[in-house]
């Protein structure tokens, strides 16, 4: 007698969406993330940088995963208080440190600062704690958090560099077992400032690095075809989103904090622009799955063979009448063109808004992130 099957649990499901949707999550970074500068694929930093894939929907589970972060930070720190510790962890604000590099296009928060370490308790040190699984925390014991999490150690150090501090301190809690290690580190400037010039040179780029690999089914790719947001991009002749940042006309300022401008119109451009873009937005070539093989400047075209052998015509287009929407789950805005599948079909929580209401959204969204 074949088994019955696990009953459906209302309850969890509630729970899930309760999560996912009081969780506010913008979709899009404003620039690349201190915690991903470890990042061994620059071509990935790039598409993230340029908005090119689409983004990450944060659903119940993983909101609830990254609440149990946010506890083990808190209680981390509270450690280190019950020890005598003095732990600075918000600003004037009352929001956690922020520190920015490369104009704004490098940004960050610190989990905080600490005086008072029993090994140097004159020192202050800049602090960041985690919380990981037995498979993670047993190689970081082991090994120390710059051989054993190099994308923490790289996080943790360029926050001592940008702060000026000389001495960070890792603090890390199994979430197996409970252990805890912490571990003090001297800031190595030179590697700091070899990564923040990596991600300036990566910024700078018109056209996405190399791929890390070539074959995302070979056995050394295994993170590119499990783990990557960047898979149909990269891999999958997928188009890239239709944003100011996929455009050649845009550029990444070097100046400001943040800032982007359009060659096409001489104009800055606000986050609320940089997400819509305009009727004359052309891709990067090196963003379309296909070869570009006539193009030309004054009447603004560009014509491809696409990798299925259509050719296909990118250039300036009559003002369409774009959709908006907001996913409450993630906190994200995000336009449609006509002729573009209704995000309702596969993300039921979407509901359409107003222009005002998009425009009004992406500024909320982007103080929050702030």
């Amino acid at each position: 007698m074949a088994p019955l099957p696990r009953p459906h649990s209302a309850t969890t499901e509630a729970i899930y969406a309760a999560y996912a949707k009081a969780r506010s999550q913008a979709w899009d970074s404003i620039g690349i993330s201190i915690s991903l500068l470890g990042e061994e694929c620059e071509r990935a930093l790039w598409y993230a940088f340029r908005w090119a894939s689409k983004p990450e929907v944060i659903d119940g589970l993983k909101a609830i995963t990254f609440e149990t972060g946010e506890i083990e930070e808190t209680r981390l720190l509270h450690a280190l208080r019950m020890i005598g510790c003095e732990v600075d962890d918000v600003d004037d604000r009352g929001k956690q440190y922020r520190v920015t590099a490369v104009s704004g296009h490098v940004r960050g928060k610190t989990d905080g600062k600490v005086l008072g370490l029993p090994e140097a308790p004159k020192t202050w040190h800049v602090v960041e704690a985690k919380s990981m699984k037995d498979t993670y925390w047993d190689k970081v014991k082991k090994l120390g958090v710059r051989e054993g999490y190099f994308a923490h150690w790289v996080q943790l150090n360029t926050y001592c560099h940008l702060f000026g501090f000389e001495r960070g301190l890792y603090i890390c809690r199994n979430k197996n077992t409970g252990e805890v290690i912490s571990e003090r580190i001297e800031t190595d400037h030179a590697e700091a400032i070899r990564l923040l010039a990596r991600a300036e040179r990566i910024i700078k780029y018109a056209n996405p690095p190399p791929r890390l690999h070539d074959d995302p089914n070979a056995k050394m790719a295994f993170k590119c075809r499990t783990m990557c947001n960047h898979l149909a991009n990269c891999h999958e002749h997928s188009f890239a989103r239709l944003t100011c940042r996929t455009c050649i006309h845009a550029t990444p300022e070097m100046f400001g904090d943040a800032a982007w401008s359009c060659a096409r119109w001489n104009n800055p451009l606000s986050l609320a622009e940089q997400k819509q873009a305009c009727p004359a937005h052309i891709f990067l070539p090196s963003l379309v799955p296909g070869e570009l093989i006539d193009a030309s400047d004054e009447e603004e075209w560009a014509l491809y063979t696409l990798h299925d052998g259509r050719e296909w015509r990118d250039g300036v287009k009559p003002e369409p009448q774009r959709s908006y929407w907001h996913h409450p789950e993630s906190g994200s805005v995000f336009a449609t063109l006509p002729g573009e599948p209704d995000p309702r079909d596969t993300e039921p929580l979407c509901e359409e808004i107003t222009f005002a209401e998009f425009i009004r959204l992406t500024d909320h969204y982007t103080a929050q992130g702030e």
